[in-house]
């Protein structure tokens, strides 16, 4: 595949996919909006290794943790400023049942726990207990894409522009549309099953609070510094508008409240759309009709961890021509 690529989305696969692409020396352009901001730029960078009620490891974790690490560290080197930062995370288990499947999966989980938490020694009201996971941590994404952004328009790489979403490059031309939720549930990737959901988060002012761990429990409070923190997220799957809602901002302050008692200031209320085909995990492959034509996409709400390792594996299909896995291949699971 020796012609120029064309990537459509500078969010996180989309630039991702142009720092693989960079280190390999090919030739490309990347396309940016330009208007507004992506889900992307708003998310929280949250990345944690064990996840949901059911207290679940990640999707082939340990192999996509390590490359993200490897992978923000070689860009961080390059910008000179650091975007991912190794928080230890809190998870206090919401009740009995929570806990008791924790202490079923136990030995499977020992990898990612760093400390087992009694009720006692929680930092608030957690009459189940919790755990403290390693391994996980934030990205500064806003920052990441920003910098990131900076660097490929000083190189001539990037472009501002409208993107038709409809309209594949022409022939010889490969295009990789890294869309996020507007690349889904329309165009050449239609047939794509897909379940977008809604997010909202805030960003609060909590002055004395600790800002050495992320607190998680039927949400998270990401500390930012200063006295900052990022708190959600709201799912919702009946309303896939951007506009923050009255409904989402009480859901979430209510979390604060399960974390703390102090005085907090909102200072900012975001919304954005997941981009979820199959259980936050990517799928990356061409068309199976259109052969210049590709996608990358499907995130959902671990785009901080998968979207480095898929952008990787997409960059080799691209540069040398390696098979992309099975579980990734959207051909292999959708065609």
């Amino acid at each position: 595949m020796g012609s120029e690529v064309t990537i459509v989305g500078q969010g996180l696969a989309g630039t991702c996919l142009a720092w693989r692409l960079w280190d390999r020396g090919r030739e490309f352009n990347l396309l940016h909006r330009g208007e507004g901001r992506s889900t992307s730029s708003i998310s929280a960078g949250l990345l944690t290794p064990v996840t949901g009620r059911n207290v679940n490891p990640s999707w082939r974790l340990e192999e996509f943790l390590e490359e993200a690490r490897d992978f923000y560290r070689k860009v961080e080197t390059v910008l000179g400023e650091q975007f991912f930062h190794e928080v230890p995370i809190v998870r206090l288990f919401t009740d009995a049942d929570e806990r008791g499947r924790f202490d079923q999966k136990r030995s499977e989980l020992n990898r990612w726990v760093a400390e087992f938490l009694e009720p006692r020694d929680c930092p608030c009201h957690a009459p189940h207990g919790g755990v403290i996971w390693k391994g996980g941590g934030r990205l500064d994404a806003q920052r990441f894409l920003e910098a990131s952004r900076g660097f490929f328009r000083e190189a001539g790489l990037l472009e501002v522009q409208e993107i038709d979403l409809n309209v594949p490059e022409p022939d010889g031309r490969i295009s990789v549309l890294c869309a996020g939720a507007p690349g889904l549930g329309q165009g050449p990737f239609g047939f794509l099953p897909e379940r977008r959901a809604k997010g909202e988060i805030l960003t609060v002012r909590i002055l004395g609070f600790p800002e050495d761990r992320i607190m998680s429990r039927n949400g998270w409070l990401i500390p930012l510094g200063g006295g900052i923190f990022r708190a959600g997220s709201t799912y919702r799957w009946d309303d896939l508008s951007d506009r923050p809602t009255n409904s989402g901002r009480a859901q979430i302050e209510e979390l604060i409240r399960s974390f703390t008692d102090l005085p907090f200031e909102v200072l900012d209320h975001v919304a954005g759309i997941r981009p979820i085909v199959r259980q936050s995990r990517p799928v990356i492959g061409s068309h199976p009709e259109i052969e210049n034509l590709f996608i990358f996409n499907g995130l959902g709400s671990k785009g901080v961890l998968y979207a480095p390792g898929a952008a990787g594996r997409l960059g080799a299909h691209l540069c040398e021509g390696h098979e992309i896995e099975e579980d990734l291949n959207v051909r292999t699971l959708f065609c």
